[in-house]
């Protein structure tokens, strides 16, 4: 018998199918009363959206008089209510405005002044002599936190605008740097001649990614259309991808290709061979008249040394991006994709954020529209949750009397490090199994296997909760107190609600207990069978 038609007939009279309907949801200046107020549209379709609350930092501009009216870092949930919000500076650019979580209890955000740790449920700040562009990433193991940092180098007169890689303590104090002029020439500059103010804008980087696990780290530089691996330990450059990289570059249809983006954004790992970006495609080198901006995906292939894009989105001219942009992929292999830009060609409309399955179909959206001459702008936006996430449970039978059932567990969010946390298996209530378990990072799943004996004649109930290292428990529906933070109960202080999380595919957030019936021996078993194969 195949697993998943036996787990389609012992669960589907447990497994509530949750989904949420289209809505029209405005959002104000004030935020008042935690809920949006009349300037955003959201849909959210019947599909497989991916559940979850929403975190970005939203900039409203006048256009007219362009003057910043205020930026909101908010944390939402799909159907736009307000759980957090904070004012931040509007000094700088917005892109210095990078948001996404540290742990399960803590965001890390920059702004012009440096980086901030923001407890969710201690209201407490924690200031970061960080200082960097666009983008920051930890070092959890050494405690330290990677910037980027630019400067002027003059040849022939000429200036240039480079960037170096910094990594430094919580005070500042610098403990290694890379310098990208070390591998990137003069020469490469864009033909488009971009630049900063009157230097010529070499590398622009926008983007870091560091995989502890090997030591490296990933720099993403837009001017030339190249994102780089660098290791570590050494500061050697290991390889890049790109116009200017040492791969094989094919395009989605698999022919030869030049370039696989231009000016791109927001380089995410997968896995240890996948990618996804956001290719703003501007500067475009076949077609400058393109404008089609789209979120990317490339594999890799190290031994043959080929880079191959296996999946993209395009979203049309009124989607285009000449800079902000995010895109990444979700845990149910849905993409996220951020069009953050205040205004698009062709379109009336701000800022907006998509969802999209496989297939390439809208599943859920985030439109911002112009409002006279005031808009709104978005850098990246983040998908997650409050507590782990555990998958529908999996019937595996391994014969006649035997099997297990396996859920897919994965972290709250997008993690660059390896959390951990602990799981509790029960039958009727009682907890029959616990133990440490180690999430994944980058947003890949663990899984959790229970044996069972089919033979038993018994009617059982099992579930799985899973907690991670705060003690936020995956079976929960998120609770706010009435000044709006985090109420979190201890795990030592509070009975165990038994019960299985909702599936990384449904809508929202909700506790669902799953029936396991075992009330059959060998001679229903065969009937059942049958029932099956028809």
């Amino acid at each position: 018998m195949k697993p998943n038609k036996l787990i389609k007939f012992l669960f589907v009279i447990s497994v509530l199918v949750v989904s949420i309907s289209i809505k029209k949801i405005t959002i104000g200046y004030t935020f008042a009363n935690n809920e949006l107020t009349d300037q955003i549209i959201l849909n959210a379709s019947e599909e497989d959206v991916f559940g979850g609350y929403s975190l970005f930092i939203l900039e409203r501009k006048d256009q007219f008089l362009d003057e910043i009216a205020n930026r909101t870092l908010l944390i939402t949930d799909l159907d736009g209510n307000i759980y957090f919000q904070r004012e931040i500076s509007t000094e700088g650019s917005l892109a210095t405005g990078a948001v996404r979580f540290y742990n399960s209890t803590t965001l890390i955000y920059g702004d012009v002044y440096g980086t901030h740790l923001w407890n969710l449920e201690t209201n407490s700040t924690q200031f970061l002599d960080v200082n960097r562009h666009h983008d920051f990433e930890v070092n959890y193991a050494n405690n330290t936190y990677f910037g980027l940092s630019s400067y002027k180098y003059v040849n022939d007169s000429i200036e240039y605008s480079y960037d170096i890689i910094k990594e430094v303590t919580a005070n500042g104090t610098e403990v290694w740097s890379k310098d990208l002029r070390d591998f990137v020439d003069l020469s490469s500059w864009c033909p488009y001649e971009d630049g900063d103010y009157y230097d010529r804008d070499m590398t622009h980087s926008n983007t870091l990614c560091y995989d502890e696990r090997e030591d490296v780290i990933y720099v993403n530089c837009k001017n030339l259309n190249t994102f780089y691996k660098i290791d570590h330990k050494t500061g050697d450059l290991i390889w890049g991808v790109g116009e200017y990289g040492n791969f094989t570059l094919f395009d989605r249809n698999g022919n030869p290709a030049s370039n696989l983006f231009y000016h791109a954004h927001s380089l995410e790992i997968i896995d240890n061979k996948t990618f996804i970006i956001f290719d703003n495609d501007y500067h475009n080198q076949t077609d400058a008249t393109n404008l089609l901006s789209r979120m990317v995906e490339i594999t890799i292939d190290e031994t043959k040394m080929y880079a191959n894009i296996t999946w993209d989105w395009i979203g049309g001219k009124d989607y285009f991006c000449i800079y902000w942009r995010d895109a990444n992929r979700l845990p149910n292999n849905n993409r996220l994709g951020t069009f953050g830009t205040h205004g698009h060609p062709e379109s009336d409309l701000s800022a907006r954020i998509v969802e999209v399955n496989t297939a390439g179909d809208i599943v859920w959206g985030l439109t911002f529209p112009k409002i006279n001459s005031e808009t709104f702008g978005i850098y990246r936006s983040e998908r997650f949750r409050f507590a782990p996430i555990v998958s529908d449970p999996v019937f595996v039978d391994l014969g006649p009397n035997d099997g297990y059932i396996e859920w897919d567990v994965w972290y709250n969010f997008n993690s660059r490090t390896r959390f951990t946390g602990t799981y509790y298996i029960s039958v009727d209530g009682e907890t029959v199994e616990s133990d440490s378990l180690t999430f994944p990072k980058f947003w890949q799943s663990t899984q959790i296997k229970y044996f069972v004996d089919i033979s038993d004649v018994e009617q059982h109930e099992i579930s799985l909760v899973v907690s991670d290292e705060a003690g936020h428990l995956s079976n929960e529906t998120v609770l706010y107190s009435s000044t709006g933070l985090l109420s979190v109960k201890p795990l030592n202080n509070r009975p165990l609600i038994i019960g299985l999380s909702v599936a990384a595919g449904s809508a929202v957030l909700l506790s669902l207990g799953v029936i396991v019936w075992f009330k059959y021996g060998k001679e229903i078993l065969a009937r059942m069978k049958k029932i099956l194969r028809r």
